[in-house]
C-alpha cells in the first residue's frame, strides 16, 4: 500500500545531498570502487534515532539509501519486513515534500502493517524504538 500515491515525482522525492553524488557514480574520491562494493544494513544501525540524527552521525563512508534502493532489498529479502514487530525502515537517503511546495521536511519509510508492507513518508527529526535508517557503506570512501 502506497500513502503517497500520486506524489512521487520530483517536486515531493529527491536524493539527499549526501546520497545523490554516491548513486550517480561521482566518485571522485577512488577512481576504483564500484557499485558492487557498497555494503548496505536495513536500519539496525540507526535503531531509535530519528533520521535527521542518523544523518548527522552517518560514518564518513556511509549514507541514506532511498526508498528506490530500500524498496528493491526489500523485494529480495522479504524475511526481512514481515511484522508488524518488524523494525520500519527510514529512507534516510531521501527527502520528501508532503505538499510539492519545495519544503523537504519528511523521509519516506516502509512499514509492514495489516498484512502488507506500506510505504509512507514522515517528519526527519520524529524517533522511535520501532524505526531505523538504511544505510550504505563505501569501503575506504570517505564521502564529502
Amino acid at each position: 500500500m502506497n500513502y503517497c500515491e500520486g506524489k512521487l515525482g520530483s517536486k515531493y522525492l529527491r536524493q539527499s545531498e549526501r546520497t545523490n553524488p554516491v548513486l550517480a557514480g561521482d566518485l571522485r574520491r577512488s577512481r576504483h570502487t564500484r557499485h558492487s562494493d557498497c555494503f548496505c544494513q536495513f536500519g539496525i544501525r540507526h535503531r531509535g534515532k530519528s533520521v535527521r540524527r542518523a544523518r548527522e552521525v552517518f560514518a564518513g563512508n556511509e549514507f541514506g539509501l532511498g526508498a528506490f534502493t530500500v524498496g528493491i532489498m526489500i523485494l529480495t529479502h522479504p524475511e526481512r519486513l514481515r511484522h508488524y514487530d518488524d523494525l520500519w525502515i527510514d529512507c534516510a537517503g531521501d527527502e520528501y515534500s508532503p505538499d510539492g511546495a519545495a519544503d523537504f521536511c519528511d523521509a519516506p519509510y516502509f512499514l509492514f502493517s495489516d498484512g502488507w508492507v506500506k510505504f509512507d513518508a514522515g517528519r526527519i527529526d520524529y524517533c522511535c524504538d520501532y524505526y531505523g535508517s538504511a544505510s550504505g557503506f563505501l569501503p575506504e570512501c570517505p564521502i564529502s
